[in-house]
């Protein structure tokens, strides 16, 4: 097996995951068939480009939302399908992007995209990813499946900017912190759910449900990530430890970590975040303070009550649903969101 083929069965899955993906085999398989079909382009090098982050992991739980999601209302059919594999391109587009702005050198282990090519050609890269990915959609035609994922793009680019608006801001709110989350995250794993429903012919009660079950999902997830940045390894995460508060973000944990300091000593590290003052050592400093203190459970805590919510969506309209199964499958992959390490 080569390149996309692979990646199904290259990942450091628990449990939990492994029983999905292996419940998802065959559609996930032509997923990545279509992936890589619809990013080959007469310019090489952005094949190349387009490839060399695809082809590099990564656990395709948005796809997988899309595939269970159809699952849950009928059959994983073409349509479920097609629309997974421009949920993941779309992902894609949106961590080529975040590599530029975040000016990371390592994403999934691998050198970025920018890196390698340049700003200009990653940005481009990005652009080209999200033109296939509604290519990919336009095939299809249906105008609320379009006009979800559109909404979604815009609210992933609004979550972007909120967070370059609030970088450095030592005083940004734990609100401020999930609405970051929200747009940046949730969104797209909301339509990534919605879209699987209509795919399969869901009606609209099922539709709203896992369409909520995505966005509290996504929120939980994105809490969990920047717990990870805090409390794991490059070999774990793909990135230095610390990196979120070296680059100015105030995630939840920031947040808390900060709240938990005496209020001297968190005055002084609010000045030096706010003068950009941080060092890399600075950045494990804290993080290991949140670690000693179990700041980081209690950021995991706020991040499974939002899968708890999620759940509840879930339970609302079981007697609605086709197949059991998928539930089962969601909540295999609620349970990994919130207790994953990597």
């Amino acid at each position: 097996m080569k390149g996309l083929q692979r990646l199904a069965l290259n990942r450091r899955w628990d449990d939990s995951l492994a029983s999905v993906f292996a419940f998802l085999e065959k559609p996930m398989r032509k997923v990545e068939e279509i992936i890589r079909e619809a990013v080959q382009s007469p310019v090489q090098e952005m094949t190349a480009m387009a490839l060399h982050l695809l082809s590099a992991g990564g656990k395709r739980l948005r796809p997988a939302l899309t595939l269970l999601s159809a699952k849950l209302a009928g059959e994983i059919n073409h349509r479920a399908v097609l629309f997974a594999a421009a949920v993941e391109l779309m992902h894609t587009a949106t961590l080529i992007h975040d590599d530029v702005i975040d000016k990371a050198d390592l994403r999934r282990g691998r050198a970025t995209v920018h890196t390698l090519w340049g700003n200009e050609a990653a940005v481009m890269c990005g652009d080209f990813l999200y033109a296939v990915a509604f290519n990919i959609l336009a095939r299809d035609g249906d105008i609320e499946v379009i006009r979800t994922m559109a909404q979604a793009s815009s609210q992933v680019c609004e979550g972007e900017v909120l967070e370059l608006q609030l970088a450095f801001n030592p005083k940004i709110t734990e609100k401020q912190c999930i609405e970051i989350a929200r747009l940046k995250t949730a969104e797209l794993m909301a339509a990534a759910c919605k879209i699987g429903a209509i795919a399969s012919g869901a009606n609209g009660k099922l539709t709203d449900a896992v369409e909520i079950f995505g966005r509290d999902l996504g929120i939980a997830f994105q809490i969990v990530d920047d717990v990870l940045d805090m409390e794991g390894s490059v070999e774990e995460i793909g990135k230095p430890v610390g990196s979120d508060l070296l680059e100015g973000k105030i995630t939840l944990p920031v947040r808390l970590t900060l709240d938990a300091l005496p209020e001297e000593k968190r005055s002084i590290w609010e000045q030096r975040i706010a003068k950009r003052e941080l060092t890399p050592q600075d950045a494990a400093d804290l993080a290991k303070f949140a670690r000693e203190k179990g700041i980081l459970e209690q950021a995991r805590a706020r991040a499974k009550k939002f899968a708890e919510k999620a759940l509840e969506q879930l339970m609302k309209v079981a007697s609605e649903v086709n197949s059991s199964e998928a539930i089962n499958m969601l909540k295999q992959l609620v349970h990994f969101f919130v207790n994953r390490r990597f």
